[in-house]
């Protein structure tokens, strides 16, 4: 690959890491079939420890001493509520819809940065975030009943994920990345053992061995992502991040026979594209001046 161009390169490693997001989904969805979900959250954490065990202590012991330990609480708690929402909205939604409302994360992280960090949220940037929100309705499409509450899932998994993502902006500063995943692991592992616990069913090997495999499957993700945003702009690298819908979309219609709904394909555009123009804002805001 190193022949490659650095444009080719990145887009390699993103198309993969949208692969790898969209098969751990399929993973999950299958597991929680036999394993209630709180417990697969557990297990999924558990093994992820056991993977990057190794290489948060090839550095040593000091390499993990911190004086952010709030901070890495915080994004431990955030990262365990977005798992769980998440596993069971992969559980209880059709893949599709699921995954297209959980697209919602750059709209939540903008109004999060405006609210929490006071950030400068312009006019355009307010409308795309409108727009988003619009995509959204158009999918859930409530009834006289309201919304339903399965809906809700993907998208507390989306809140959660953008304010995890606030902590990580700040932890980068200071922390080394292996120590940043490692204590993400060690603190989500034992908080999300607390709900395990109280569903535990002794799992079979097949489920155990197939969370093994998504543990691995988002760590190879995560180097994935981390290896595009090194050759390429956030802004190349976040519209491959979309081609999760697709795949997820047909590997769920031939392992499961599910068919998108019609509603999900204008909402799916107007948050994709909506959260696309967000991200090229952002790039030509900070993009310095010539």
């Amino acid at each position: 690959m190193q022949n490659l161009p650095a444009s080719m390169r990145a887009a390699l490693f993103a198309t993969a890491a949208a692969v790898l997001a969209a098969c751990f989904s399929i993973i999950v969805r299958i597991v929680t079939r036999d394993v209630p979900a709180f417990e697969a959250v557990f297990l999924r954490f558990a093994f992820g420890l056991i993977l990057i065990l190794p290489f948060a202590l090839r550095r040593g012991f000091a390499g993990l001493k911190t004086a952010n330990s709030a901070l890495f609480g915080l994004r431990g708690a955030l990262s365990t509520a977005e798992m769980c929402f998440w596993f069971f909205a992969v559980q209880l939604l059709p893949l599709a819809r699921a995954t297209t409302l959980n697209f919602t994360v750059p709209l939540f992280g903008t109004l999060l940065a405006a609210i929490i960090l006071r950030e400068t949220v312009r006019g355009h940037r307010w409308l795309a975030v409108l727009c988003g929100f619009i995509g959204v309705g158009l999918i859930i499409h409530p009834g006289l009943n309201g919304i339903a509450l399965p809906d809700m899932l993907p998208i507390s998994a989306a809140l959660c994920m953008a304010a995890a993502g606030m902590t990580t902006k700040l932890l980068v500063r200071h922390e080394h990345p292996s120590t940043i995943l490692f204590y993400l692991m060690a603190i989500t592992t034992p908080i999300s053992f607390l709900p395990a616990i109280l569903v535990w069913q002794t799992p079979g090997w097949h489920s155990i061995a197939l969370m093994a495999l998504a543990a691995a499957m988002m760590n190879a993700m995560q180097y994935c992502n981390v290896k595009a945003l090194q050759l390429a702009d956030y802004s190349f690298f976040a519209g491959f991040s979309y081609l999760r819908l697709p795949v997820i979309a047909l590997l769920a219609g031939l392992l499961f026979g599910e068919v998108p709904e019609i509603w999900v394909l204008p909402g799916a555009g107007l948050i994709i594209g909506s959260t696309l123009y967000v991200v090229l804002r952002e790039r030509k805001l900070s993009a310095p001046a010539k």
